[in-house]
């Protein structure tokens, strides 16, 4: 069930997902007490402090979203918002598949979210991901084993050999003894 479940204000929700700071929210409300005409998305998109996508993505889908859940993976949600683009996402996906991150925190490691943003997305969105490792979850085939330590790796092809036995060291010629 997500974590918040009441309508926040609009310049609070930006806040607590780390886009504004609260000294930027405060001269906000200030330049909205001058142009009363001017609302709060408006201001904050005309100072150039958050773009219009995530503007419109917490004022109108950010609401449902969190009543009703989530239906799609986290990148989805910030490519909605317009925190991250398409070719930014399909990027992350590309790393992910290497890399065995998870996309928000490749996100964070190369800038493009900050990690205040990430926590409370998940947080909001997937409280029970919140605390997970960064590492995604590899999948077993038949063909892995279990290492001492507990992971799974995979098993090496063909028949395993024995390692090769110790061999005491000789004494090299060119070694001096430094110590009586």
């Amino acid at each position: 069930m997500p974590a918040q479940t009441q309508t926040r204000p609009l310049g609070e929700l930006l806040q607590r997902a780390g886009l504004l700071s609260s000294a930027q929210l405060q001269v906000v409300l200030q330049d909205q007490q001058w142009q009363p005409d001017l609302r709060i998305g408006d201001i904050l998109e005309l100072r150039g402090w958050v773009k219009r996508d995530a503007i419109d993505f917490f004022a109108e889908q950010w609401p449902q979203l969190v009543a009703g859940g989530r239906d799609n993976p986290i990148g989805y949600y910030f490519q909605q918002a317009g925190l991250l683009d398409a070719h930014q996402v399909d990027a992350l996906l590309r790393e992910q598949a290497q890399a065995g991150l998870r996309i928000g925190a490749l996100a964070v490691l190369r800038g493009w979210l900050s990690q205040e943003t990430l926590d409370w997305f998940l947080q909001s969105l997937a409280p029970e991901e919140s605390a997970a490792s960064i590492f995604m979850k590899r999948k077993r085939s038949e063909g892995d084993r279990v290492s001492p330590a507990g992971s799974a790796q995979p098993s090496p092809p063909g028949p395993v050999a024995a390692p090769p036995a110790e061999t005491p060291a000789q004494p090299n010629s060119d070694d001096i003894s430094w110590v009586n």
